[in-house]
């Protein structure tokens, strides 16, 4: 092999190196795959011409930058087969920067975590300061929560207002909990059509 065949085989073994070395957050196996899948697409560049070679390292871009595509789909994937939304939080947080449908769902989404866990608060405290928790109607309008100094008015809702906030929370975790899964569906879909 002369000196100048060889530039391209070194070109494509240091690329596959520092892939492989900025994929250490993946399991071996996957890994392994990605590399080997990259190295075949490099070799079959180079086989059409260095050229081409040159176009497709071009084309996939820094090793660190692919690595870090290919380690927040895995975490994507991943938080999407669990049931607790921290890691889904995180994932989408992650894309949030360069996504405005991430970053929207992701606002939406935490103002809903707030809401369940401001109605939850109404529910767990009623008992504890019934006087002080509930739904009063005013001349200047409606008052409803925790409230410091409630209105002289009667409270509306009674204990009601236990099982109706509980019901309330529920429904924004739930709602908040969909609306991050579609966009880490919708996230993944997008990276698949690239």
């Amino acid at each position: 092999m002369t000196d100048h065949a060889r530039i391209p085989a070194r070109l494509i073994a240091d690329y596959s190196r520092r892939l492989r070395w900025s994929l250490q957050a993946l399991p071996a196996e996957d890994r392994a795959g990605i590399v080997r899948e990259i190295e075949s697409h490099l070799t079959d560049s180079l086989t059409a011409g260095p050229e081409t070679l040159e176009d497709s390292l071009s084309a996939l871009g820094a090793p660190h930058a692919l690595a870090a595509r290919y380690v927040q789909e895995y975490r994507l994937t991943g938080a999407l087969g669990e049931d607790h939304p921290v890691a889904l939080v995180q994932a989408i947080l992650v894309r949030s920067g360069r996504s405005a449908a991430a970053f929207a769902a992701l606002l939406i989404a935490m103002l809903l975590y707030l809401f369940a866990l401001c109605f939850a608060g109404v529910a767990i405290f009623k008992p504890l300061f019934p006087s002080h928790v509930g739904l009063w109607s005013l001349p200047q309008g409606s008052a409803f929560g925790i409230l410091t100094d409630p209105p002289a008015a009667p409270e509306m809702m009674g204990l009601w207002v236990m099982p109706v906030a509980a019901a309330a929370a529920l429904a924004c975790y739930a709602l908040a909990s969909l609306v991050l899964r579609g966009t880490g569906r919708h996230l993944l879909r997008q990276v698949s059509a690239r």
